[in-house]
């Protein structure tokens, strides 16, 4: 699949088409590698191995959990 760059700012960002995303489910993070010599970047949705590999598992689920519990006041206080 080939797939449009877009630019924001100095930097570029890949969408991730609505199909892929129903068979990723509801992920918050991805683990991105990328592969100089193949010029190859990989994305990895294996929740469980990404916060494994990147965040404490119980820092992970108290912060998704007060995100979850609190989003209406963050976002109250992201307007101010």
């Amino acid at each position: 699949m080939m797939q449009k760059l877009i630019t924001v700012g100095n930097s570029k960002a890949l969408t991730i088409s609505k199909d892929i995303l129903k068979q990723v489910g509801d992920v918050d993070i991805a683990k991105v590698q990328y592969e100089a010599s193949k010029k190859r970047l990989i994305i990895d949705f294996n929740p469980q191995e990404v916060v494994d590999s990147a965040i404490d598992p119980e820092v992970y689920a108290v912060a998704k959990s007060l995100l979850k519990r609190y989003s209406k006041a963050f976002a109250e206080l992201a307007k101010k």
